[in-house]
């Protein structure tokens, strides 16, 4: 089954690029020029990967990220000329996976996009693995086939992103690490994802979902001055 993207823009020379970009690396794109439009289609559509603009005619995309983000756990691409540290923590706060900004090269373009439906792929093995079975980490059930983790029966609604960091220091519990480590263990050693304020706000926004009380949180512990370390 082709991955289908959807991109937001109402930029109607932004779009045709893209589309031209993405259907070179087979990806099934649909388009839309207004947020009205874009929320309908990601409805409707559910798609792989939504790549979406902020300074659109109807909406504000910090919005329509917010709204998507209540609605579904579809990974967001922001797409902005806005450039500003403000923009982008609302937009990460709302549940986005990643931000680029305008004029983008390419080459980047493609990298992020490959890289965050990477994330959301369910391997083979994982699967296979865990034959079912769920695993118990303190008061969080993994359901790591299907990429679910629950508080008791409840749901917890985790973006791919939040998921891959909880994953992460669940495996790496009792160490220190530093916000350098942990980008580089989930991004890549020369990953483009290079601004760190960015997982400071990831956990942030995952402390509000898995810690009993986020304000003295018991499992993801801030160490000063390095990093992070979640409790055995």
């Amino acid at each position: 089954m082709s991955t289908t993207i959807l991109v937001v823009d109402d930029d109607q020379e932004i779009i045709d690029i893209l589309k031209l970009l993405l259907n070179l690396e087979k990806y099934n794109v649909i388009t839309a020029s207004n947020g009205i439009t874009g929320l309908s289609l990601a409805r409707e559509y559910n798609p792989d990967l939504i790549i979406l603009d902020l300074n659109l005619p109807d909406i504000d995309g910090q919005q329509i990220c917010k709204i998507i983000r209540g609605e579904q756990e579809v990974p967001i691409l922001i797409l902005s000329a806005r450039d500003n540290v403000s923009d982008k923590v609302v937009c990460l706060e709302y549940g986005a996976d990643d931000y680029l900004t305008k004029p983008f090269e390419n080459i980047e373009l493609i990298a992020r996009v490959k890289a965050i439906l990477r994330r959301v792929e369910k391997p083979a093995a994982v699967q296979e693995d865990s034959d079912g079975q769920a695993s118990v980490f303190h008061h969080l059930t993994i359901d790591r086939a299907n990429r679910q983790v629950f508080i008791k029966n409840d749901k917890i609604s985790l973006t791919p992103k939040e998921y891959d960091i909880l994953l992460y220091f669940i495996e790496k519990a009792g160490q220190v690490l530093s916000r350098d480590t942990i980008v580089s263990d989930i991004w890549g050693k020369n990953s483009i994802y290079s601004w760190s304020r960015s997982l400071d706000v990831h956990i942030k926004n995952l402390r509000q979902k898995v810690e009993i009380n986020p304000k003295n949180p018991d499992i993801i512990k801030t160490v000063s001055g390095v990093g992070y370390k979640i409790k055995k």
